[in-house]
Formats: C-alpha cells, structure tokens, sequence
C-alpha cells in the first residue's frame, strides 16, 4: 500500500530515526571477572563451620539456636556442612540460573529492525531523495508462549536436579562416615585382640622357658599374633584416608575437619533395630515410595513434558510469521508512505523434518522415563534383598557374640573361683573380642545395605540417620572387663 502526500516536511523522516532509536539507549557494559585458581582454593579452604553465616544458615534449617557452638558434629551436622558448602551444589545452582536466563530469551519478543537510505542523482538542481523503513515481526500461532512454556518445563528439570545433587552429596557423606566409623570401631576392637595377645604370648613363653609348653605351639601363637598386628596395621592406615573423604564429602578441607569434635562411636557399641518395618514389610507401599518421591523420577517428568512442548513448538512453527514494513521516501517533492507485508509461504517442507525429529525425542524420553522405573524397581529389590539377608546375618552374629559373652562371664567367674587360671580367661577374652570384630563387621554391612536402600528409595530410613547422633545412646555397653588376678 502506498500514499503520496507533497504537504509532509522533509526533516520528518529525522523524527522517525530518532524515535526509533530511543528506545536503544539503556545498554548493559560488560564486566571481566576473571577466575583466579589460587583464590578460588583459598575459598575453599576458608570454608568455616563455626562462622557466623554457617550459623545462619543452620537456624534458617530450624537447627536448634541453643546448641551453638555445637559440642559434637555427627552426620547431621556434616549434612548441613555439606548442603551449604560442597562445591557440586554451587554447580548445580549455576545451572538453574542458566536454565532460568534462557526463560527470558525464550519470553522476549524479536526486535524490529530500521534500514534508510539518502541520495541525489547527478543533476545538481535534482532535489535529495531520503527513505526510511521498518520491518516489525510478527510472530503467529502462539510461538513465544509455546517457547517459554518449554524454557520453563526446562528450567523446572534442573531446579529438580538440584535436589538430586544434594542427594547424591549427602549420599556421598553418608558412605564416608559409615566407613570412617566402622573403621575406628575395628580399629580399637583389633588393639584389644592384639593385646590379649600380647598377654597370651608372655604366658606362654614362662610357660616354654620352665619346659611346660613345646615351642611348636608358641609358633602357632606368635603367627596368630602377628596377623593380628598386621590387621591393625591395615585398618589404621586406613584411618587418615578416611577422614580425608569425610571432610571433602562434607564440603570441609581436612585440616577443617581436623577442629571439629566428631562424635565418634567406641567399639563396644551394637547396633539395635530402629528401622520402620511398616514401610520395609509392604511392597507396595515402598514401591509407591520409590516411584513418587524419587527426584529422577520427577525430573524425567519435566523433561518429558519439555518434549511434549517442544513438539507443540515446532507444530506451530508450521504457520509463517509475519513482518509488517511500514516506509516513508521524499523524492522530487513528493512525500511516499508504504506499508510491506511480507511472509514465508511453507509450501515444500513445511517444517516436516524438525516436527520429526521433535516427535521422536519425546518417544526417547518415554523410552528413557519407562528405562528409568524398571531400573528403580530393580534396584529397589536388590536392596530390599541386600538388606534383609544383611539383617539376618547381624541377627545371626548377634547371637554368637551374646554365646561369647557369656563364655567370658563364666570363665571370669570360674577364674575368680579359683577353678580356671588365667591362660583360659584370656583365651575367652580373645574369643569375645574376635566375636565383637565379627558383630562390628555385621553392622557395617547392614549399615552399608540400608544406605543402598536409601538410595534407592531416595528417602532416609530412620534409624541410618539417628546412629551416629545418638550412638550411645542406642546401643547397650559391652559387659565390664573380667578382673585379672591371678
């Protein structure tokens, strides 16, 4: 469409420029933030538990205010440790803010654009002739909606997989201090048993030294006792290895966890049933639970549901936006005003080939989410399995370990009696303390079953998350030591 009018002054089309151009003038600048790798350790290492933004963030989490400084950290306050310091979450937390600015590129409108021109022809009394134009898109079929709604379902996958990340943090941390703990308890079993043969052996050699014990059967108690000292040897040496994972898994250098009061359990500590048996004895119900409150289950969800916007989008991007060209040219006197239109016509692909392809990433993910449940099914059975035989096994250990104790209670009464001597009470203590060895190794097995189960489930069981806090607490003392008279 195009309109002459010879009334209109030439220095209008200066007017349109500036108008347009106005809008331009609030432009960001960039800033250089350059990552600097010796600051970014020192960061690290300055994270501090007991500074006064740790604090505040254990009372926004509903920590107790009363309790600070805290006096013993166990595996809850590690968690919170590594919820608000590990690294990985900041990553993840980077992502989500990616994923929320690609919201506000997909809810932007397009910007027009501006073109104009200036000239004369050769002959000096000619007039000038000036034009300017604009090109407005128009974008049809709902499109920027359609994108934001898949920027969103998006950006709604990663905020969950934030929480998937702090799980698997808070995993990580749980596995470190199951180890480092079953570590100390074996380590300070061990030091009894070694003891007990030391005491043992010094028997023994008065009793070869007087010809009442051939030294074929000394040997046979030195090579024990050697093995013994080398099991201690292993178990220590795994202590400082340990202790480094559990302070990286909470977030910590390991010279920060080196000042903090860990609660750590003694090795007479047995582990008691605190489980929920409702939840563990129906299948259904746990199964329920897995499938509904697992977070890769929900982030599956939301990636499905951004194909199935995906789709809807390029559906859409079948009908041709638009592009209004309003224009103004002065030349020979006359003022011409136009309006353009102007269009794609899909007449050959029709977007055919990416609705394809969209149609066929929202069946990978179908695939993907159906992959997804049978393998939760499956692990969920796995470790319901590993559990219960490990649960078995502690209860079968239990009981030889109360046989033992009851041994060593009536060889320390027989010994006070006068009616055993002290060679068969120390060969009884021996027993208890391998006894107890066996026990420790059982609940860590248990431990280590129920926090695959955790996993699978994606939700803590009770009793995992209260053993370390309240160890003594739980577990009934090991009976007091025989006295050691001869």
């Amino acid at each position: 469409m195009t309109h002459y009018d010879k009334n209109t002054r030439p220095s209008t089309w200066v007017a349109l420029t500036t108008l347009v151009f106005l809008g331009g003038c609030a432009f960001q600048t960039y800033n250089p933030k350059p990552l600097d790798p010796v600051e970014r350790m020192q960061s690290y290492r300055a994270h501090d538990p007991n500074s006064p933004e740790f604090r505040t963030y254990l009372e926004s989490q509903g920590y107790p205010a009363n309790t600070w400084p805290i006096n013993q950290w166990g595996l809850r306050e590690l968690t919170f440790s590594a919820l608000h310091f590990h690294p990985q979450l900041d990553v993840a937390r980077a992502q989500l803010q990616a994923s929320q600015a690609r919201e506000i590129t997909a809810g932007q409108r397009t910007d027009p654009s501006v073109s104009g021109s200036v000239g004369r022809s050769e002959d000096d009394e000619a007039p000038w002739i000036y034009s300017i134009g604009l090109d407005i898109p128009l974008q049809t079929a709902n499109k920027r909606e359609l994108s934001l709604q898949l920027a969103q379902s998006l950006s709604e996958a990663t905020r969950i997989e934030i929480g998937q990340t702090a799980w698997e943090v808070r995993s990580r941390l749980l596995s470190s201090w199951i180890d480092y703990n079953a570590a100390l308890q074996q380590t300070h079993a061990l030091q009894q048993e070694v003891d007990v043969h030391h005491e043992i052996m010094d028997m023994l050699n008065k009793r070869v030294e007087v010809g009442m014990l051939s030294t074929t059967e000394l040997s046979q108690v030195r090579l024990q006792s050697q093995q013994a000292q080398q099991k201690l040897t292993v178990e220590q040496s795994r202590i400082p290895g340990l202790r480094a994972a559990l302070a990286i898994n909470a977030g910590l250098a390991p010279e920060m966890l080196e000042r903090l009061p860990l609660a750590t359990p003694s090795a007479e500590i047995l582990l008691q049933d605190q489980h929920d048996t409702k939840l563990l004895s129906d299948d259904n119900e746990l199964q329920d639970a897995a499938l509904l409150n697992r977070l890769d289950i929900r982030a599956a969800l939301a990636r499905y549901e951004g194909a199935e916007r995906k789709l809807r989008l390029e559906i859409a991007r079948q009908y041709p936006d638009i592009t209004l060209s309003p224009s103004y040219i002065y030349e020979e006197g006359f003022h011409i005003w136009q309006l353009g239109l102007n269009a794609l016509l899909p007449l050959l692909s029709k977007n055919t080939g990416l609705i394809e392809e969209a149609r066929a990433l929202r069946e990978v993910e179908a695939a993907q989410f159906e992959l997804l449940q049978a393998n939760v099914l499956g692990n969920l059975e796995q470790a319901k399995a590993r559990y219960f035989g490990a649960m078995e096994m502690l209860e079968q250990t239990r009981q030889q370990y109360a046989t033992s104790r009851q041994q060593l209670q009536r060889m320390s009464r027989q010994f006070d009696q006068g009616y055993a001597d002290r060679l068969e009470l120390a060969y009884a203590k021996l027993e208890n303390f391998q006894a107890m060895q066996n026990l420790i190794s059982a609940e860590y097995t248990v431990q280590r079953a129920a926090a695959a189960l955790e996993d699978a489930l994606q939700q803590p069981l009770e009793f995992v998350d209260a053993l370390p806090n309240d160890m003594e607490q739980i577990h009934p003392s090991a009976p007091p030591g025989p006295s050691t008279q001869e």
